[in-house]
């Protein structure tokens, strides 16, 4: 899946810790142990004699098949003495053993060459807290979009914007219950206020959950890094572009607030180009017009939008400022 760089170096930070703690407990297990049980390392040291006993049978030719059959017999009875002597002196069976929080890949994160479960989960996990860290996510559900706070009443075109937006919604639930990466790319468009960023948000939440890698940004911020790492004022390590690119989601939000330039203009449309070219989603949210849009950023980069996104239209008034007055 395409996260973030940021995400796998924390997960895979976060596995290591695990399989350490694990590992240190064993240790100071053994110490425990043997510290009231000494006896244990005269066993420990004749399953250490099997074992290269078992390495030289190897070149004893015929042979060699009784030797280890043997060995093995000799090192399993070692094992049960040791069980025994745990057992006596009050301790579990599996007390010197490193108790994993993932049993099928003892915190490596692969199993069979493959990532584990326990890892697939672990990359949602971190990927949903850092984009919660950046955004009210949890809040953001499909359960908490109020209707409620769109006229029901046509407005001076005729259209009601409650109506409207139960179809908005009822389009974006499906496309969240539906995601992949075969999704189509979507541009939300309307007055501020209108709830684009909290569906983009429940979008995410639920592309998370599935396993999916989401980067989410204003083009405000993502454009800046970029003109950063571009122009070398940024971190070696830091590579925003790669980022925007290779993610399987990317959320841009509040496009046409950003100061527009030559590079923010060509960085635009290269997100936009080569994310379409590869097949991966992008929801972008914007306050402006078709017409603003293209004195903003030119026809060619419009074009190519309206012609590849499903686009929807918000309607209604600004409920931010509608729910803060009734709550007064």
């Amino acid at each position: 899946m395409g996260y973030a760089k940021r995400i796998y170096a924390l997960a895979a930070s976060e596995m290591k810790a695990r399989r350490d703690k694990a590992e240190q407990q064993a240790a100071q297990n053994k110490a425990a142990f043997l510290r009231q049980c000494p006896q244990v390392l005269d066993i420990e040291g004749e399953m250490a004699k099997t074992g290269l006993a078992a390495v030289k049978a190897v070149g004893a030719g015929k042979d060699a098949v009784e030797i280890i059959r043997n060995l093995a017999k000799y090192n399993l009875e070692l094992q049960a003495k040791r069980k025994k002597l745990l057992l006596q002196n009050g301790f579990p069976a599996d007390f010197l053993q490193p108790h994993y929080t993932c049993t099928v890949c003892e915190d490596t994160g692969a199993t069979d060459g493959k990532p584990c479960a326990c890892y697939q989960k672990l990359l949602r996990e971190i990927a949903f807290r850092e984009l919660s860290a950046k955004t009210p996510l949890q809040l953001c559900t499909f359960d908490s979009f109020s209707l409620s706070c769109y006229p029901n009443t046509p407005d001076h075109s005729g259209v009601i914007p409650r109506q409207k937006m139960e179809e908005v919604l009822r389009f974006c639930k499906r496309y969240a219950d539906t995601f992949s990466l075969q999704s189509p790319s979507l541009l939300f468009f309307g007055n501020t206020g209108l709830g684009k960023t909290h569906l983009s948000l429940a979008i995410a939440a639920a592309a998370i959950e599935k396993g999916y890698g989401v980067v989410y940004g204003t083009a405000q911020n993502l454009f800046s890094a970029l003109e950063k790492e571009h122009f070398g004022k940024a971190a070696e390590d830091e590579d925003t572009e790669s980022m925007l690119l290779d993610c399987d989601l990317l959320i841009l939000d509040d496009l046409g607030t950003e100061f527009t330039t030559g590079f923010v203009t060509a960085s635009f449309y290269n997100i936009v180009n080569t994310r379409l070219l590869c097949g991966k989603p992008t929801v972008i949210n914007t306050n402006l017009t078709f017409a603003e849009l293209e004195d903003k950023y030119t026809n060619r980069i419009v074009s190519r939008i309206l012609g590849c996104y499903q686009v929807r239209r918000f309607y209604g008034e600004d409920m931010r400022v509608k729910m803060r007055l009734e709550q007064k």
